[in-house]
């Protein structure tokens, strides 16, 4: 299991199958967007693009495929939906707290889990909204989405990062990883200045264990740290 550097994804080697692993694909946030008076092309041929170009003949997204919330699916999504399903020999998803409905578009490989996550080789997936099953505290990593953790960088501006650290809640994982987002125009969360975001982050993550890495890989410190900075 390794990071893809310089991309929001992880590859994942299990039972001789190559995986891809990303999370918050946000598809039809655009649809959003549009009802507040910003119109963007549609992103979900771009989204798919990029996902084909990790190169990985399955494909596991930990939470948040769509954006909507409500159970109505867009044309477009089930249409990504299809799409996806024909690109890889297998893809399967763990229900975000934007996945509402997602189960009913399931088929023989496009399996989708539960909010509470599932296991992917040495690794527990799940989204972040929602604690994971009791069972995740038996995998040495656990693996989420759901914060699109970003940092403010002087010169730069906010990007993309990185978390992995040890968790100190009961029934977890050794290790918690909070992946970045992978659609790149969905807001951030300042990963500094935590808002709600859910029962794992910031409150089960040791700050002075926890490593915030760029998207590239480059260390920038310990959350404790950069929060006191």
């Amino acid at each position: 299991m390794r990071p893809i550097w310089g991309r929001p994804a992880i590859e994942i080697n299990f039972d001789g199958e190559a995986w891809v692993l990303v999370a918050d694909l946000h598809v039809g946030y655009e649809i959003e967007l549009a009802s507040q008076g910003v119109y963007i092309p549609d992103q979900s041929g771009k989204i798919l693009e990029n996902l084909i170009s990790l190169g990985g003949k399955n494909l596991f997204i930990a939470g948040d495929l769509k954006h909507s919330i409500g159970l109505v699916f867009s044309h477009r999504i089930r249409e990504f939906i299809e799409r996806l399903s024909k690109s890889f020999d297998r893809v399967e998803v763990v229900q975000g707290n934007h996945d509402g409905g997602l189960p009913s578009l399931a088929g023989s490989n496009f399996i989708v889990h539960g909010s509470r996550g599932a296991a992917l080789g040495d690794a527990w997936i799940f989204h972040g909204h929602a604690y994971p099953a009791e069972e995740s505290s038996s995998y040495e990593f656990g693996i989420m989405g759901h914060v699109h953790p970003s940092i403010s960088l002087r010169g730069v501006g906010r990007v993309p990062v990185w978390v992995i650290g040890d968790s100190i809640c009961e029934k977890l994982p050794e290790t918690i990883v909070i992946m970045p987002a992978f659609n790149t125009l969905i807001g951030y969360g300042d990963i500094l200045n935590p808002g709600d975001y859910g029962p794992i982050f910031p409150g089960c993550l040791d700050p002075d264990s926890t490593d915030v890495l760029t998207l590239d890989g480059e260390y920038l410190g310990t959350l404790s740290f950069l929060t006191n900075r």
